[in-house]
Parts: structure tokens; sequence; C-alpha cells
């Protein structure tokens, strides 16, 4: 408000003296208890005022504010690089840190939880657990961790004689079971973002060697523990699923969840993992296709096959229930005895024994006769022979 001559009225309430003048209609105010009481002048003021900061609002809003909270830290404090240059700026140990916690699955426990479209709970080797049934109250009621839309089965495949005149081999059957472990791994291995392209179907033939050329197998064991030791040597890690978990995926993709069409999870997997190769060839430079090209081929030559094979998809599945229950016995026999260790040492390593604090704990120089740093241990040694048997099913 525009100050005026002192001795002007108020023009509201009448006061002697009104030293202000509304800026829109010019009336002699004495307070800002009679400006705001004066009308349509005072609204209009306000509103004025709301949308103008609106409109500042707006276009600060366009400014990313993440560049300025980065910047917010203590005084004294370093600048943290933050980004694809973090790596760069962390220590040696932090880094092996990391790659400890990739390589054994400990880090799948710090994303969201994720389910995959097939999942049916632990199955048949629920039992190996403390039966309470936590895990799957806790599904149920939080709303996490439930499965995904399932992919879409294909409408028309065309028969396999379409795609060979031969017969196949019998053997044929076992690159199946293959194929799905890679599937199953690649896509809990990235969480089912199938945006990470061609990361997520290089890890489905980096696993399955049914994929990547031409091996055969002679059982579904075989097939199975072959694609866990090939993702392992890829350097891959610990898929979220874990093993057993792997091995589970593969066993309810064979047996299906509709009893009217058993192959429809198969087909629709299969189909899945077709179209994702597809993706990922795109992603690449045209050199480096021809892998997932072959690829393809042959999960459309296993979806042909599978589509007219029901007897052979339910014997396949009876196999892959087999051996995901002995890899959840060996893992539960495994998890029992490292977690009795872990009591006897205090903590997930053993300690450090008198004078040898700076040898490596489990360090067997070879050619010696030294396991700690020292003498051998007698072989009625519990701790010695836990680890042992740590060891050898690992």
């Amino acid at each position: 408000m525009a100050t005026v001559e002192p001795d002007a009225p108020c023009g509201l309430c009448s006061a002697p003296a009104a030293p202000y003048t509304c800026p829109r209609c010019h009336r002699r105010l004495c307070s800002l208890r009679c400006y705001r009481a004066h009308g349509s002048c005072a609204e209009a003021f306000y509103r004025d005022q709301v949308l103008e900061a609106l409109r500042a609002e707006r276009s600060s809003a366009r400014v990313p504010a993440l560049p300025g909270l980065r910047d917010l830290r203590e005084p004294g404090d370093p600048a943290r690089p933050t980004g694809r240059g973090l790596w760069v700026h962390l220590s040696e140990a932090e880094r092996d840190g990391f790659r400890r916690m990739l390589s054994s699955g400990e880090a799948a426990a710090l994303l969201p939880q994720w389910r995959p479209w097939w999942w049916r709970g632990r199955g048949r080797v629920e039992e190996l657990g403390d039966g309470s049934g936590a895990e799957e109250e806790e599904d149920e009621e939080g709303g996490e961790g439930r499965p995904g839309p399932a992919p879409p089965v294909p409408a028309s495949v065309p028969p396999l004689s379409a795609l060979r005149a031969a017969p196949p081999s019998p053997l044929v059957r076992f690159q199946l079971p293959n194929a799905l472990f890679g599937y199953a791994f690649a896509l809990s291995l990235h969480g089912g973002d199938e945006t990470l392209l061609p990361e997520l179907p290089d890890a489905a033939i980096a696993a399955s060697a049914a994929l990547r050329d031409r091996r055969p197998f002679a059982s579904t064991a075989e097939a199975l523990l072959s694609a866990r030791r090939d993702a392992r040597a890829a350097g891959l890690p610990l898929s979220p699923l874990g093993d057993s978990g792997a091995l589970l995926a593969v066993a309810q993709l064979l047996e299906g969840r509709d009893s009217r069409d058993p192959g429809a999870d198969v087909a629709a997997a299969l189909w899945h993992l077709w179209r994702l190769l597809k993706a990922g060839a795109r992603a690449l430079p045209p050199p480096e296709r021809s892998r997932f090209r072959g690829a393809r081929r042959k999960v459309g030559f296993l979806l042909s096959w599978s589509r007219g094979a029901t007897e052979e998809l339910a014997q396949l599945a009876r196999e892959a229930w087999g051996v995901h229950a002995e890899v959840a016995a060996e893992e539960a026999a495994v998890a029992e005895i490292r977690e009795g260790l872990e009591k006897v040492w205090g903590g997930p390593q053993p300690p450090p024994r008198e004078g040898q604090a700076d040898r490596a704990p489990w360090v067997v120089m070879e050619g010696a006769e030294e396991v700690f740093g020292g003498p051998q241990p007698a072989p009625d040694d519990k701790g010695v022979r836990g680890r042992q048997l740590i060891e050898e099913l690992d």
C-alpha cells in the first residue's frame, strides 16, 4: 500500500488519520485490518500472489533437486562421489566386500522381494523348514512378493515336423530343463526387469549349454546340475531364488499350473525367452547377434517339441522334483552345520589361534601338515570335519 498524507480520513472506518492507500482502488486506509476488510481488492491481491507463487513453483520444478540434495552434508565433510564414479573411490576392501555380497547372494536381501509368475510356494519340500508358514502368511497379508502376471501362451506353434523331417533324438527332452533353468535363473537374477538388455537374455545363455551349443544330456539331473555349474563358471552372482529355488522353478514350470493344459507354463516360458532373446539381439551390434539368433532357434524348436509331448513333460517334472529335493536337503544340512559352527566360533568366522592372528583362518599349506597356520588337528576335531563337509557340499 502506498502512503499518502496522514491527515486523510480512512475510507472504511472514517478514522481521522489514514496514511495508506489501496494500490487498486486508491481508497485511503488506516491499517492492515481495514485493508483486509475493504472488499474484493484484498481478495484479488492475495489471489494474484498465490497464482504467482504457483507459476514460480512450476518453473522451478523443472530443475532437478537431486544435485542440490547431493551437496547437502555436514560442514567439513569431504565431498562424496555419486553415480558411476563411486566404484573408483571405493577401497579394495570395500570392493571385495561388495563382490562377496554378490557372489554369496547376500545382496539379494537388500532388494525388494520379487516372486516369478510361476511361483506357487516351496512346494513338496516345505517340511524342510520350520513349518510355521510365516513366510507365506507375510506374503499374503502384507501383499509383498506376490507373483506377477504370466506371459502369454503363443496362440499357434508350428508342428515339429515343419522344422525337421527326421524324428528327434530321445535325448532332446533333456535339453528342455537345461534351457528352463537358464530362463528362470536369468529372470530371477534381474528381478524380472525386461528392460535390462542384453544382460538378462545373455545370462540365460551363459547358464544353459543347450542354448549355447550342441550339448547332449543323458538325464534330467545332468541337465540341471550342468546349468548350475555353468552359471557359477560364468561368474554370475547367486540367483535370489538360490540353488534349490532355481531347480524348484524348473519343476514348477514343467508340472504346470493348469491341469487342462499341463504344457502351458512351459510354452509361456519358452515364448517369453524367445522374445527376450529377440529384444536382446536388437541391443547388440550386428556382429554380436549370432549367438542370440542361434539360441532363439533352439528355443523355437523346444517350443514346438513341448506342445506335443505331454507325457514327456510329466516325466521331466517328476525327475526335476527329485533333483530339487536332493539339493534342498543338502542345503538344509549345510545350513545346520554352519549354524552349529558359528555358535561354537561366536560369529561367522573362526577365532584366530593365539600367536597366529595374522594368518588366514582357513589356509592349508600345500605339502605341509598345517591347518590354521599350525599342526593339523586330529581327524575327530569337529570344527575341521565340519568345515571339510561344508567345502565338499559347496
